[in-house]
């Protein structure tokens, strides 16, 4: 890539984010994998492993106090809910790709030949990343700015009513900082005509059955678990 294709497409960023960088080398590292650091080394300063790490925790921090200023009557367990809908994998991969920022992601050819660039994981930490290059050069008001702004019709849509949040992203996030482990579902059982088909399904934490869901498809059936299993957690139904 040429130093005018890397200014261009630095600009793209910089219009999606909405923020215009003082040190564009910090929006160069938050686009840089590790696998193309390590194919470059002669003229790659940095990877954005370290930023994906700050960006986390940055993000949390704001959307936690945005849910908390939103919410005044909400208790602990239900910001927490909120939360876990809105700061997990597959929120950050879906908003990476609806601001079409995925194709400007530097990686290796191993990692290109592989379909690293539609990979859930990968996009969002490399949105993460982005989030940290903005606090590092802006500080943390610009960064809040810049995340109420691509959040705001995900905060929108949170409200005191059962949210049609994905409760399996939302329980994995939560067994896996409390746990350590990632949930498994299950098929219990089936039953009905071929067309019209009703699903029993269990999610485990382990071996221990954490909840269970029946829906019209395995994928409703799993939700509904995992919505069952959210519940408990908060509970304390089991540890």
């Amino acid at each position: 890539m040429t130093d005018k294709e890397l200014d261009h497409d630095i600009s793209e960023v910089e219009r999606t984010l909405g923020y215009e960088f003082k040190d564009r080398s910090l929006l160069v590292h938050a686009l840089t994998r590790r696998s193309f650091w390590h194919e470059n080394r002669e003229t790659c300063e940095e990877n954005n492993e370290r930023m994906e790490f700050l960006g986390d925790a940055v993000l949390g921090l704001i959307i936690a106090d945005s849910l908390y200023r939103r919410f005044p009557e909400d208790k602990e367990g239900e910001l927490q809910k909120k939360r876990a809908g809105l700061v997990n994998r597959s929120t950050l991969a879906r908003l990476t790709r609806e601001l079409d920022l995925a194709r400007f992601i530097r990686m290796g050819k191993g990692d290109e030949l592989s379909g690293c660039r539609e990979r859930d994981s990968i996009l969002a930490d490399t949105f993460e990343a982005l989030l940290a290059a903005v606090y590092l050069d802006g500080g943390v008001r610009r960064c809040g700015d810049v995340i109420e702004r691509l959040f705001k019709f995900l905060l929108d849509e949170c409200s005191d009513q059962d949210q049609s949040h994905d409760f399996r992203s939302m329980l994995q996030e939560r067994f896996q900082a409390e746990f350590g482990v990632t949930p498994s579902y299950k098929v219990l059982e089936e039953w009905g005509e071929e067309h019209r088909k009703t699903f029993a399904v269990a999610v485990f934490l382990g071996k221990e059955m954490a909840g269970r869901g029946i829906g019209s498809s395995k994928r409703e059936a799993a939700q509904n678990a995992a919505r069952e299993a959210f519940q408990k957690l908060d509970d304390a139904q089991f540890l």
